[in-house]
């Protein structure tokens, strides 16, 4: 029987040091990540033991806190999260010899390599990639070139066991991530053959998982937590006001998060009693109904909310600096606060995506044509549209969803 693999707990804490060094942390975690590995050492040079194994971390998490690291939905203390960000960060390099990000913000690209992910961007954009799908493809390669040089890997000396080393760091993400990662990957790697940067195509070589169109049944909501939800919402202060009108956008119109951020001026057409705006993922152009609940609602958002800001954008931060909104999440982090005031779970929903979901299937049971949908979502094929279909139709017809009860609620 192999012997387990094991690593000094010394050597294996110097490295992570490194590693924590050579990905820039901020003073403030770095200070953090020094406590918990001191805690951490200490308890094991007292246990008499030496070296880290695969279950050396899960088993010092469960002596200290006496809970099972390996548990989902933990809810954990301010001090458990400093130490099991701590254990991940060891398990990270004592699995695959170097520490993984899980925030692609702070990633950063070699100059080597700037350089080429600007190139295959251009090629992208001359392809008409929207700028989701560029925003995407940027952070996945960035991913990717970390990759390579925490483990000190030339990308023209790159060989097709690196590539599957590279999807094997990427196994704590659900499958569609790596279908997504994959096909980057996939791609990028293609454009350097095409473009004769590599001798050889490399692109086959980069496992992909396979995505089935029917696996999953998407989460909606029913009419009873969507009211439930809204009358979470305090319409009596400013933000209040921001998010009713916001979370309106996207119930009644399936409106997309970084639409609903960049919702300017220009876009209310209130003579027409139309919104139309060109999608931030698609480029394509939409119109679509100013229904009168939504309209009362921005309108008092802007009369009696609103800061004084030159800003185009309808909805703004109201914290300084004031503005646009610097990303799309903000609305998705509104959602989640509120779900929580109204004592809703969040399920598998993926916060307010799931509300064009829920808007999809209403419409679907309403009898409203594929195509029809298809345009009110802004889909550029009817094909897309059926991923959001996918629902539980008869616990649906219980649900009774329809327009008139949601405007009624409102």
């Amino acid at each position: 029987m192999p012997s387990q693999k094991s690593i000094p707990i010394s050597e294996l804490i110097t490295t992570a040091n490194s590693e924590l060094l050579r990905l820039d942390f901020k003073r403030s975690a770095l200070q953090i990540y020094c406590a918990e590995f001191r805690k951490l050492s200490d308890y094991y040079s007292n246990e008499k033991i030496q070296d880290y194994t695969a279950t050396t971390g899960r088993e010092y998490f469960q002596s200290i806190y006496g809970v099972n690291i390996a548990r989902s939905r933990l809810q954990l203390t301010k001090s458990q999260s400093a130490t099991r960000r701590a254990i991940r960060l060891l398990d990270d390099i004592f699995q695959f010899g170097y520490a993984l990000r899980y925030c692609h913000r702070s990633y950063t690209v070699n100059p080597e390599y700037d350089i080429l992910l600007e190139s295959y961007l251009m090629k992208c954009r001359k392809k008409h990639n929207s700028q989701g799908t560029l925003r995407t493809k940027q952070m996945k390669l960035c991913q990717f070139f970390e990759y390579i040089e925490g483990r000190n890997i030339q990308l023209a000396c790159l060989t097709s066991a690196d590539l599957s080393n590279f999807m094997t760091t990427l196994c704590r993400w659900r499958r569609p991530t790596l279908y997504t990662t994959a096909s980057v990957l996939k791609d990028f790697l293609r454009y350097l053959y095409e473009s004769e940067q590599f001798t050889k195509d490399l692109s086959a070589d980069v496992p992909k998982p396979k995505i089935y169109t029917d696996e999953d049944i998407p989460e909606t909501w029913t009419p009873a937590e969507v009211k439930q939800l809204l009358s979470a919402v305090d319409r009596s202060n400013p933000i209040g006001k921001r998010d009713y009108a916001m979370f309106l956008l996207a119930i009644l119109l399936g409106m997309r998060a970084g639409d609903i951020c960049n919702l300017r001026f220009k876009n209310l057409d209130w003579n027409q009693k139309l919104i139309t705006y060109t999608q931030q993922k698609s480029g394509k152009v939409s119109a679509l109904p100013l229904l009168p609940v939504i309209g009362e609602a921005i309108i008092d958002y802007l009369r009696n909310g609103r800061l004084d800001s030159n800003c185009d954008n309808v909805f703004i931060r109201h914290l300084h600096p004031y503005g646009g909104f610097q990303s799309s999440a903000a609305v998705s982090s509104a959602l989640k606060k509120y779900i929580t005031y109204a004592g809703l779970t969040r399920k598998n929903r993926k916060a307010i995506h799931s509300l064009r979901r829920t808007l999809a299937s209403t419409l679907l049971m309403d009898g409203t044509p594929l195509l029809t949908i298809s345009n009110i979502l802004g889909h550029s094929s009817p094909k897309t549209t059926t991923g959001y279909t996918k629902v539980n139709l008869p616990a649906l017809r219980k649900c009774a969803l329809s327009y008139g009860k949601w405007e009624a609620s409102a």
